[in-house]
């Protein structure tokens, strides 16, 4: 008993050194970390609040708990650039960003929304005008990027980016910016948008790794795990949140591919033995 006791205490420090982001928008006055950044053409008389249910509930909990931005985002009818920055966030290729979004019922005013990726983590750079983009060059996600009347879902909808191209443990800083051409109050675009219940999955983070040259990728489309290092590896066992294992297998050489079909949705911490040095890292199997 006294061991399972110490291997979990050591699995839950594990899971609580890695950066994962799960916002409800319960309290937006809480999101002392974040940056709204309202960089629109004439800055108009609000920013992002918290949602207003008189005209639409959030997708989950209380009926205001979502974060939302509108027309109001700029004056007279000219181009808003409204912009929500999350903090500095360490991802790498695999990792996904989840979130709901919905505009009015019958909207006729065109919303649209985008999702941007900075590399420069705690360097990022935030837009100075309604044209710049800052360091938030990488376009993750267009939203009705052509303004089209009823190109914006009218119900809570589900949008699911996964992380490709930026390598393993980048230091990135997220952006969600509303950005409507001709929109305003005298505009023929922008309404109002909610967003609501965003996480920010790690598939695969580091907890504790003192093995130079060790590195890994967990690809989410074929359930497999692949394992490198300079030296040859003895073995990898992987144990569920109950400390049982669940893998347990002897390995032969500096590369190796593990086939992770048969685990449950859930999360894992993974003991790699390279040369008698052992690697931990979380995994996040969806």
């Amino acid at each position: 008993m006294k061991k399972i006791t110490l291997f979990m205490t050591a699995f839950l420090m594990a899971v609580s050194m890695n950066s994962q982001i799960i916002e409800n928008f319960d309290d937006i006055t809480l999101l002392n970390d974040w940056d709204f950044v309202n960089v629109s053409e004439f800055v108009g008389t609000s920013t992002w609040f918290q949602g207003n249910d008189g005209v639409f509930p959030s997708h989950q909990g209380d009926p205001t708990s979502y974060i939302g931005v509108n027309f109001n985002s700029t004056a007279g009818s000219s181009t808003i650039s409204n912009w929500m920055i999350l903090p500095t966030t360490t991802l790498s290729d695999g990792d996904e960003i989840i979130f709901f979004t919905r505009t009015g019922d019958g909207s006729a005013f065109p919303d649209r929304l985008e999702v941007r990726l900075s590399t420069d983590g705690d360097g990022s750079v935030a837009p100075t005008d309604f044209e710049d983009e800052g360091s938030y060059t990488i376009l993750l996600e267009s939203i009705n990027p052509d303004l089209e009347v009823g190109g914006y879902p009218e119900e809570w909808t589900q949008y699911t980016i996964t992380l490709s191209g930026i390598g393993n443990a980048v230091d990135t800083r997220v952006a969600f910016r509303y950005f409507v051409t001709n929109g305003g109050p005298s505009g023929v675009n922008s309404n109002y948008i909610g967003i609501d219940t965003l996480e920010i999955i790690q598939n695969l983070s580091i907890a504790d790794n003192d093995i130079d040259g060790f590195n890994y990728f967990y690809n989410r489309q074929n359930q497999t795990l692949t394992i490198n290092a300079n030296e040859v590896f003895s073995s990898i066992n992987i144990f569920n949140v109950l400390g049982q294992e669940v893998i347990n297998k002897n390995l032969s050489s500096s590369s190796e591919v593990i086939n992770l079909s048969s685990l449950k949705t859930g999360v894992y911490i993974a003991n790699a033995n390279v040369n008698g040095k052992i690697a931990t890292f979380k995994l996040v199997k969806r």
